[in-house]
């Protein structure tokens, strides 16, 4: 669950970004956590006609996340995605990522990381013994991040999700999900994970620890000699979905940790950011900040709703954007959009991490 502060930190890294075809806007909050946890990747030039984005939501370190930054924007340019083949592109690279996080160089990398956030006491002298790092570095092992990466290819849309958070892409105005939340207690994951010989305990947690089913990273879990990656407890396995979008339509992304979808459901998500997102020069990192304000809890007391980290990432295209619901001939620099701005009520979770 983690421990909380007793005031939240609501001080938010913002930006905001653009290119011929698409604006991007991110912002991430540290709210009632001690540290924060989550990472993000927005590459709105990634490739030719492409462009990446990714939340990364860290659970017992941020290392992991932050790695993920790092390296999975380049792991996803391999041989599949130079074929075209960007769904199995993005399996490789999930896959390829979290093997490499018991690598002798990748640990220490992690170890670096962990060390800079502050996680342990101990001093980087630079002069680790590798063998004794394999056998006792923790970070990577307990620790671990859910990973949500969109792939857009022109108006093509690709989805890897592992864990919880989320990615949701309106359709006229509609939620449609592009991931799905992947908790111990699914039909599926829960065969997995006792096959593996794991535990789900009445809290949705695996072997006590956990509340998702798929991460990266989280090695712990994933030590049966009996069983390949794909069929661990916890599995760095993503779902990938894939659609076709319409700009014409106004649709827009939105990537999100569970941070926000504990407190809102996909909907109601979509509507806030609607009545927003056609406001004369709005920045797409401010409905971000918005956002945050509306999930934050006042307080602590209410089973860890509204107090997690925060980050989402709202991606809109530029042109040919629905200005009405009529057929409208008017000039653009005569249209008036009205901007609303309800009052939204948060809901409450089935679990929370």
């Amino acid at each position: 669950m983690g421990s909380y502060l007793n005031k939240p930190k609501t001080d938010k890294e913002s930006e905001d970004m653009e290119n011929d075809l698409l604006m991007c806007g991110v912002s991430s909050m540290q709210g009632w956590r001690e540290k924060q946890e989550d990472a993000h990747v927005c590459l709105v030039d990634f490739d030719d006609d492409m462009s990446l984005f990714g939340v990364f939501d860290g659970h017992g370190g941020a290392e992991v996340a932050q790695y993920a930054v790092e390296m999975l924007p380049s792991l996803i340019k391999n041989e599949l995605f130079e074929k075209g083949d960007y769904e199995k592109a993005l399996v490789k690279a999930f896959m390829d990522f979290d093997d490499s996080l018991i690598d002798t160089p990748v640990l220490k990398r992690l170890r670096t990381l962990r060390l800079k956030n502050g996680k342990t006491e101990e001093s980087d002298n630079g002069d680790v013994d590798e063998k004794k790092l394999v056998e006792t570095e923790l970070a990577g092992k307990d620790s671990g991040c859910t990973a949500v990466v969109a792939l857009l290819v022109k108006n093509k849309l690709y989805v890897a999700n592992a864990g919880d958070s989320r990615c949701v892409v309106s359709i006229d105005g509609k939620a449609h999900a592009m991931s799905k939340d992947h908790k111990p207690r699914d039909k599926s994951e829960l065969k997995r994970i006792l096959a593996a010989g794991g535990r789900v305990s009445s809290d949705g947690r695996i072997n006590h620890g956990l509340n998702m089913s798929r991460a990266l990273g989280d090695h712990m879990y994933k030590t049966n000699s009996l069983f390949p990656n794909t069929k661990q407890m916890i599995t760095a396995l993503p779902d990938v979905q894939i659609i076709d979008l319409k700009p014409e339509n106004g649709d827009f992304i939105v990537l999100a940790c569970d941070g926000i979808w504990n407190s809102l459901c996909s909907q109601k998500a979509v509507d806030f950011i609607l009545n927003r997102i056609h406001c004369p020069d709005i920045k797409l990192s401010s409905i971000c900040e918005e956002l945050f304000e509306v999930c934050l809890a006042p307080d602590t007391p209410n089973a860890g709703v509204g107090c997690d980290n925060m980050t989402c990432i709202i991606v809109k295209f530029k042109h040919h954007q629905k200005r009405s619901l009529t057929d409208s001939t008017e000039d653009e620099s005569d249209l008036v959009i009205e901007c609303k701005k309800p009052k939204l009520d948060v809901i409450a979770p089935e679990s929370v991490e």
